[in-house]
């Protein structure tokens, strides 16, 4: 079947499919236009083509460039790009016509580029004006070439996808595979992303020895904290009674009041302790406890009518002194439940944990994962639990210290995170709090058995170690292993043992070396022996861990082990099966994080320094997140990330947008008004955030951003002696952004990148530095027009998307299958990819393009199965 190559619908200078306008009563709805553009997409077309023939070894089409488009580009294109002129450092009359064999590929495909966008030759050159008969017959005879040229050289072309895992995925794999609850590879530097954006790239992805040595360490470290040696430690346990703490304030009379006191409206709103039967109340914001002798940990001791009251966003500190241990697991039990039950307010907790050694050293540090909600009401409060290991997070330095100064204490905070705003406010309310480290769910811990199996041989040291290392090797290694495999590890027991009491720690001392393998750090394939022939496609065990990769960013589970053991994950049903079962996992969720910040470059929100709020900075960063999650449960069409009737957002977001009647912190579905000016990812506050300059918009990060990640379009880097704008001219001072950009741009040294940037990002001018609607610009209306270099207008954010739902299209198909394909893979595609990549995009196209389709695509595809 012939492969399509044509991934640009070909727009003709002369007459545009669809001019952008502003929307009105005459206007097609998005829907319209949507659905309009769609029936032009030429994958669509070339996929409904009945089946040809390809010749077994494709030849280039010489003749037909010599008869036909040689002329052509010799009248049209030689006068600029030829011996009298070189523009662009392009010579067209030089160039090797022969793109199976020859050397000027990537210069052809940037000449297919800008004819099938129709931004060659310039509309103002009359005399080289390009009739649309003579566009199509170049584009097309170019798609034809390219896409023999691609199954040529992949033919003869040698891929790897052969890389270490990035730091997050060492993170998920350590937790996965050792049953830890916390990532510990934090200190560990981050990968840089490659030119796709992708930090999962096979040619980043290398390593030292002095890596080695860190993952070694890193891996002992983890192994001793799921494990345990010797008997059970006794915990350290606070008991926090509000009962007795409104007794200990009975001495002072200035805090104590009585509910029915007419000062008790201000008290409501501060952290305050209250006996509910009498009424006596007390302020109290800070206390100090101390630890309790004996086992206490996981009671539920009767109810209690005095409570801890916390209002909207106040916190109740306590300071533990200096008695938690170093290590182990914290276990933060509260007793609560919420005052009022409107179902459009929340109330939630979070933990913080601080110390104050001096006046002028103190740090005060979020240790929760994540805000938990209250949902008891307060007659029956019900536990909230929190589990934090205390060897990660920041502790006082000087808790050890003899002396009493610096201060040697620690303090936790238990804090009410809520959106309460009624007369009579929702209020957190405790009776109940236990502290408790280290704490156990059992013990020996599940963690310790999974390594340290059952067994019969467990007197004789050498049987039973080979047990533990072939059980924790084929979850380590992700395929099975052979008997000799575990030999060398023995012996290397054999030389740890000495050194240590018992079997368990010098075995871990071998199982950290194993887990500093490239066998574990590294995604390899096995190459075949030299007499073998070798395989066009990966074995099973390999697609299992390429497929656990992909969707979780971790090791296969033990299905999937067992499937690739038995020769069945090949099976198209069983695979099938269980990617729609990969994809209902929670550990699914770490596939749309990590996919969607590196395919739009959310690592650009970390650098920005004017989003004040927290919370609003979060938001940002999880909206396009949750869009992405959204789109993937529906398999909802990507053309939504263009254009869509609703958005994915929570309360703080939403107020943000100026939409009512959003409530708490989880983002969902909403519909969205066209006078909301939102919808699809192009509009979301995150990316026109970071694509700003902290005090206005920027054009140009934004059109670069919008080229780059979502059209795959990169504009050329820009040349060394750019001259800057200047900001001491009054004269520039007066100008809106965009003047100062058209009175940049028309610098003979900007202009020719600037002409195919600036209009793109010109489109989204009615949006701030953080993303809000705006109609004025220092009093004078926003100009929000621009056109295309191949003279497309675009009136606003909604003409853009108009403008890329009626013609673009296929385009950002085509860039969606290019980025899901590169993250897949683990690897940077090149032209070799190229006919897989169009094939893909063409069955893509042909299933409406539905998000979820498109990851059964890849993983069925050649391209996923390949060597």
């Amino acid at each position: 079947m012939r492969t399509l190559i044509s991934t640009i619908l070909l727009i003709s200078a002369g007459g545009m499919a669809c001019h952008a306008q502003a929307a009105d009563s005459t206007s097609p709805t998005f829907a319209e236009v949507r659905e309009a553009g769609r029936a032009k997409s030429l994958f669509l077309k070339e996929a409904e083509k009945k089946a040809e023939s390809t010749p077994a070894i494709p030849t280039a089409n010489l003749d037909h460039f010599r008869k036909s488009i040689g002329p052509i580009l010799a009248q049209k294109c030689v006068a600029c790009h030829g011996p009298d002129a070189t523009m662009g450092n392009l010579r067209v009359d030089k160039l090797n016509p022969d793109l199976l064999t020859g050397t000027d590929v990537d210069r052809w495909r940037g000449i297919y580029k800008v004819l099938s966008n129709s931004e060659m030759p310039p509309e103002d050159e009359a005399d080289y004006k390009l009739a649309d008969a003579d566009r199509k017959l170049i584009v097309d005879w170019l798609s034809e070439e390219m896409s023999k040229a691609s199954l040529v050289r992949r033919s003869r072309a040698e891929h790897s996808s052969f890389r270490r895992m990035t730091k997050y995925e060492y993170n998920y794999v350590l937790q996965d595979l050792l049953g830890l609850s916390y990532p510990i590879a934090n200190s560990l530097p981050p990968e840089t992303a490659s030119e796709d954006g992708f930090k999962n790239s096979s040619d980043l992805l290398q390593m030292s020895p002095q890596q080695l040595e860190a993952y070694r360490d890193l891996g002992l470290k983890a192994l001793q904290r799921v494990t345990v040696i010797g008997e059970r430690p006794k915990p350290t346990t606070y008991l926090i009674s509000p009962a007795e703490m409104i007794n200990k304030t009975k001495g002072d009379k200035a805090k104590r009041f009585n509910k029915s006191d007419d000062s008790y409206r201000n008290q409501r709103h501060r952290t305050h302790l209250l006996n509910q039967e009498t009424g006596d109340g007390s302020q109290f914001t800070e206390g100090s406890v101390a630890p309790k002798a004996g086992e206490f940990a996981g009671h539920n001791p009767d109810a209690s009518p005095v409570v801890i009251i916390l209002p909207r966003n106040n916190e109740l500190k306590l300071n533990l002194d200096r008695f938690l241990p170093d290590e182990g697991m914290m276990r933060v039990r509260i007793r609560a439940g919420r005052s009022t039950n409107d179902p459009d307010e929340y109330a939630s907790l979070r933990l913080i944990f601080s110390a104050h050694t001096s006046n002028n050293a103190n740090f005060s540090n979020i240790i929760s994962q994540r805000d938990l909600p209250v949902t008891a009401a307060a007659d029956k409060p019900e536990f909230v639990e929190f589990d934090i290991p205390l060897s990660e997070i920041q502790r006082n330095p000087f808790r050890k210290l003899e002396t009493t100064f610096p201060r040697r204490d620690e303090f936790l905070h238990i804090r009410n995170e809520s959106n309460a705003q009624r007369k009579e406010p929702l209020q957190v309310v405790i009776d109940y709090i236990e502290i408790s480290a280290p704490h156990f769910d059992q013990w020996p811990p599940q963690s310790h058995l999974n390594i340290f199996i059952e067994s019969q041989n467990k007197s004789d040291e050498q049987a039973y170690g080979r047990e533990v290392l072939a059980k924790f090797l084929l979850r380590a290694w992700r395929r099975p292993i052979a008997a000799e495999e575990i030999t060398p590890f023995m012996e290397l027991f054999a030389k740890f043992r000495a050194d240590f009491d018992s079997f368990e720690p010098a075995m871990l001392e071998v199982l950290a070396t194993a887990l500093a393998s490239p066998e574990f750090l590294y995604l390899t394939q096995k190459s075949p022996a030299p007499e073998e022939k070798k395989p066009a496609t990966i074995s099973d065990q390999e697609l299992a861990t390429r497929l656990s990769f992909f969707l979780w960013s971790s090791v296969p589970d033990d299905e999937l082990l067992q499937l690739a053991r038995e020769g069945k994950l090949k099976d198209p049903v069983v695979l099938n099966s269980q990617v729609d079962r990969m994809l209902a996992d929670p550990r699914a969720e770490r596939f749309s994080q990590h996919f969607v910040e590196q395919w739009l470059g959310l690592d650009g929100l970390e650098s920005v320094t004017h989003v004040k709020d927290a919370a609003l900075r979060e938001a940002m960063r999880q909206e396009p997140i949750a869009f992405f999650r959204e789109a993937l449960r529906n398999n909802s069409s990507v053309m939504d990330f263009l254009h869509s009737d609703y958005v994915v957002v929570n309360e703080r977001l939403a107020n943000h947008y100026g939409i009512p009647k959003v409530f708490g912190t989880e983002f969902r579905k909403v519909a969205s008004s066209a006078d909301i000016h939102r919808g699809g990812v192009l509009t979301a506050a995150a990316l026109l955030t970071m694509n700003s300059d902290g005090s206005d918009s920027h054009p140009l990060k934004r059109g670069v951003w919008l080229l780059k990640r979502v059209l795959l379009d990169p504009p050329p880097p820009p040349p060394a002696a750019v001259p800057k704008v200047d900001l001491t001219d009054p004269r520039i001072l007066e100008m809106t952004l965009k003047e100062r950009i058209a009175d940049h741009r028309n610098k003979a040294a900007c202009i020719s990148c600037h002409s195919r940037i600036d209009p793109w990002g010109i489109a989204f001018e009615n949006y701030d530095a953080l993303g809000t609607w705006r109609t004025s610009i220092k009093n004078k209306p926003v100009d929000a027009t621009s056109t295309l270099f191949n003279k497309q207008e675009l009136a606003g954010v909604d003409g853009l998307k108009r403008h890329l739902l009626a013609d673009r299209q296929d385009q950002f198909s085509r860039a969606m299958v290019h980025k899901m394909a590169a993250y897949a893979l683990g690897r940077p595609l090149t032209f070799a990819d190229h006919a897989d990549i169009d094939g893909l995009t063409a069955q893509f196209r042909k299933k409406n393009d539905g998000l979820a389709d498109l990851i059964h695509l890849v993983v069925s595809s050649d391209l996923f199965n390949s060597k």
